[in-house]
């Protein structure tokens, strides 16, 4: 007994606790993916039910994702000074409140308040920026590859969640499959996240003290490890940094890029003629070779640096898009196939280069701020675009217009990408 007691311990000590970490980061991300790709679901049934325009809808989705903006830097701020512990049980309470009081409304402008809002700081809570801050400082030597893996839990939620959303509307309704999905987010994310989250190690415990001129041209840090074992830095000295802006400004090119479509694909699918089924399984299908997309570009990025992987990754998302955009139609199964695939190996990576990227220059004990900023991106993003692609729907009856700006600005990011540096220039 003594034996088996003394191994055990030896294997505790041994264990790389990052580990156990990634797990939770993954099932957090999971939780983020299946909320955010089940809305193209819900976006249909919610226009039918309450027989509004796809305008008035999509406004319920993007008034979320600008309390996300509005909220990130406060809540990576948060995240800063209590820790995960604290805050991912907390979100998982908001996701919970929000799902199922959504589905008690009467009125759609109910849903401005309760998904809009409450549901929107839980999920934003959870989001890949405070998995970001609270996964890299555990692996430091590759963090690209690990944040690849770990935001593979957003394709994973997809995969799962999507054709379940589906499912579950058409068989009980879209209430209660709200109230299923609340109840199930809830558990995944609070009771984990309470037991077994603990704070990033300290920099010094983890790595030694890399210099500025002899870290590698892709991953340079803007900071020594001296300054990381000091306080955050302020969130002024943080806005007065060249890299921060196009950090942001990178972010949401992108994501508006990206939202002008996600939210319309069902939509986009089902006026194309392709079937409900063939519609939500291929959203579906793409999450699952999303799977493989997600760590092979954290991988590429580690490799090759950030600014080559993301422009291998927006152009396959841009050429998806393309595709189905000029060949897509209820005689073509072909071009509903090629675009499961590119769109597998490129939907939803921004946010994963973007990030590695941050944690390149920022200090640790600060990401929770600056990632809080970035997902200012994001939100943007996810405000703008979906309401941005139903009124130039509701405008023209197609979504072609909508999905050639799609097309526009993923590009525009790619771009920006490329002049944001190594923020070391910007040390005074």
């Amino acid at each position: 007994m003594a034996i088996v007691t003394s191994f055990v311990t030896s294997v505790r000590r041994k264990a790389h606790y990052g580990w156990a970490i990634f797990g939770l980061s993954f099932t957090n991300l999971t939780v983020e993916g299946g909320i955010k790709n089940s809305e193209p679901v819900f976006f249909v049934a919610l226009r039918e039910s309450f027989h509004s325009s796809a305008l008035a809808t999509s406004a319920v989705f993007s008034a979320s994702g600008l309390v996300g903006a509005f909220a990130a830097p406060f809540l990576g701020r948060f995240l800063d000074r209590t820790g995960p512990r604290v805050m991912f049980p907390l979100a998982g309470i908001l996701i919970l409140i929000g799902w199922v009081s959504s589905s008690l409304v009467t009125d759609l402008w109910q849903l401005f308040i309760l998904y809009s809002v409450i549901e929107a700081i839980g999920q934003t809570s959870i989001s890949s920026f405070a998995n970001t801050a609270v996964l890299a400082p555990w692996f430091p030597q590759t963090r690209g590859r690990v944040l690849g893996l770990a935001d593979s839990g957003n394709p994973t939620g997809q995969l799962i969640f999507t054709p379940l959303a589906g499912v579950l509307v058409a068989s009980i309704g879209w209430r209660a499959a709200y109230q299923v999905y609340g109840i199930v987010f809830f558990l995944l994310v609070a009771p984990a996240n309470f037991l077994f989250q603990r704070r990033p190690p300290a920099p010094l415990h983890r790595a030694p003290p890399v210099r500025v001129s002899e870290a590698p041209a892709n991953s340079t840090p803007a900071y020594s490890t001296q300054e990381t074992m000091s306080h955050p830095l302020a969130v002024g000295d943080i806005l007065r940094r060249r890299s921060v802006w196009m950090l942001i400004i990178t972010r949401g090119l992108g994501s508006i890029g990206n939202q002008i479509t996600r939210l319309h694909l069902v939509a986009f699918f089902l006026l194309a003629g392709y079937t409900p089924l063939q519609a939500t399984g291929a959203i579906g299908i793409a999450g699952l070779l999303n799977l493989i997309g997600r760590p092979i570009t954290g991988a590429l990025s580690d490799a090759f640096g950030r600014e080559i992987s993301y422009t291998i990754s927006m152009s396959l998302f841009i050429a998806s898009i393309l595709l189905v955009l000029l060949y897509g139609g209820e005689d073509n199964i072909w071009p509903l196939i090629v675009y499961v695939g590119l769109a597998g190996l490129s939907e939803g990576v921004s946010g994963l280069v973007v990030a590695a990227k941050a944690t390149d220059i920022y200090p640790v004990n600060s990401l929770g701020t600056v990632m809080g900023l970035v997902e200012v991106g994001r939100g943007v993003g996810i405000a703008v675009g979906p309401v941005l692609g139903g009124l130039l729907f509701d405008l023209r009856g197609d979504y072609a217009l909508a999905f050639s700006l799609s097309m526009a600005l993923t590009f525009a990011s790619i771009c920006s990408m490329w002049i944001i540096g190594s923020g070391s220039e910007e040390r005074g």
